[in-house]
């Protein structure tokens, strides 16, 4: 690996590469990293940088804190967004760090988050899982400091399924491997958890699945604290109807016109930010 010199994303731009066109990204890494380590998920990655955005377009923003990942394809760790920049600022696969489960750098560059073992337990844990981000979005944040069962007022708690895990163990970073464990412990089977006055879990068979299932978290918390502000009588879709009405709005078909919408978004409201034009919201 290189340790010496500018950042891949430096040595990209001054050969013109723009990340977010898949087989230019492809070339100009590949002739970066030719040293550096092979078979890197570029595709992956770029929907993982794609899925960073579209959480920090979505009410997932806090500072540089926020972090999304992806089961290497090759069985070597987890490639996770790199420490120091915001959600919003990730541009494509040389904003990732391949990690080995003990934490230690594979491949890329730029710092490490601290709460790594997040990613390296529920993966170990979940084999069906192969995306995991974990956030501080606004209303759902607030939600899990408070003893109310996350119901499903709205379309978007019902893509949740029956159930939101909860984490109560520690309110502070999930920074150790038995931390993250016991997390993936209380995450089970399901694929989003609200760790107590800290923020949210959320997991997928793949990036677009994961990234969904965070935004549909903020958005059913939202809704719910909305409607508790109203001190109003109110009626949930029935448990024993959730599994159903999940099948029928949450098709792969579905899945895929809502990445595509949310991904066209994100890169919209990114694009009119850096020509310094205002858009609603």
């Amino acid at each position: 690996m290189r340790t010496s010199g500018s950042s891949c994303w430096e040595r990209a731009s001054a050969a013109g590469a723009l990340f977010y066109h898949p087989r230019i990204a492809e070339s100009i890494i590949d002739q970066i990293w030719r040293n550096d380590m092979k078979d890197i998920p570029y595709e992956d990655l770029i929907e993982a940088a794609a899925g960073c955005r579209i959480l920090h377009a979505e009410g997932h923003a806090d500072m540089t804190l926020g972090h999304l990942s992806l089961r290497d394809p090759q069985d070597r760790g987890v490639w996770m967004k790199r420490s120091g920049i915001g959600l919003g600022e990730v541009d494509g696969p040389e904003d990732f760090v391949l990690i080995d489960f003990d934490g230690r750098r594979v491949a890329g560059e730029g710092r490490i988050h601290k709460e790594w073992p997040i990613h390296t337990e529920v993966l170990r844990a979940r084999p069906d899982v192969n995306a995991v981000g974990h956030s501080h979005p606004f209303y759902a944040t607030l939600f899990s400091s408070m003893d109310v069962e996350l119901e499903a007022v709205t379309n978007e708690a019902a893509f949740l399924g029956n159930e939101v895990a909860r984490f109560d163990e520690t309110r502070g970073l999930i920074d150790t491997q038995e931390l993250g464990a016991s997390l993936a412990a209380a995450l089970g089977g399901t694929s989003t958890l609200l760790l107590r006055n800290h923020g949210v879990l959320f997991a997928g068979a793949t990036i677009p699945e994961a990234t969904l299932m965070g935004v549909f978290l903020e958005r059913a918390c939202r809704s719910q604290m909305e409607l508790l502000k109203t001190h109003q009588r109110y009626v949930a879709t029935p448990r024993s109807e959730l599994a159903a009405k999940r099948e029928q709005i949450l098709d792969p078909n579905l899945v895929e016109n809502f990445w595509s919408f949310y991904k066209r978004k994100a890169d919209g409201l990114r694009r009119r930010s850096a020509e310094g034009q205002t858009f609603p919201g």
